[in-house]
């Protein structure tokens, strides 16, 4: 078997930025609080960054998936500067693509080696993971164009609740994913 310390020690990183980064949306709720969990937002944002270049040196869709965040961070920006309109509506649909691809990659290359070192039913929540992403993708992606057109904005926020939902769902099966993989390397 190979080595996989490197993966070991970045998907436990991005475990823990991904627990720590719905702490801080819970406690942005909380007045005089949220600024400081909106800072250590970003401070999560970078552990999890720093993990998936580090589970990217054992596991090739993982430094994919770093790439796509690095282009999904410009896009953010973009989408900050040039927001308004029929663009911000472009941007936030990439955004959506984007970040179900890094999903895609980490799920998928992960998955990968949890079945080569015997750990099926670990592969088999990264599956999950993914096929939730992405029917939440598409649903995002529909209700974000409807959301724009008059009285179907009422119906796409409703059904927004109902993604919100799922998705939520789909993280802490993405949380309890990371955390399983890292202990079975």
């Amino acid at each position: 078997m190979e080595n996989l310390q490197e993966a070991k020690a970045g998907l436990k990183k991005m475990f823990i930025a991904q627990v720590g980064s719905v702490a801080c949306v819970v406690l942005m709720l909380i007045p005089i609080v949220n600024l400081i969990a909106a800072l250590a937002t970003l401070v999560f944002l970078v552990l999890s960054i720093v993990g998936l270049y580090q589970a990217g040196k054992d596991i090739e869709g993982c430094k994919t998936a770093f790439m796509l965040t690095i282009a999904n961070l410009v896009v953010n920006v973009l989408k900050t500067v040039f927001g308004a309109g029929i663009l911000g509506i472009i941007l936030n649909l990439a955004q959506i693509v984007i970040a179900l691809a890094i999903i895609y990659f980490v799920c998928t290359s992960v998955s990968e080696v949890m079945t080569k070192i015997g750990s099926s039913d670990v592969a088999k929540t990264g599956h999950t993971v993914w096929m939730i992403n992405l029917i939440c993708s598409a649903a995002t992606a529909v209700i974000t164009v409807l959301a724009v057109i008059p009285v179907l904005n009422v119906i796409a926020g409703f059904a927004g609740y109902i993604v919100a939902l799922v998705s939520l769902v789909g993280s802490v099966l993405y949380m309890l994913f990371l955390y399983k993989s890292s202990n079975a390397i």
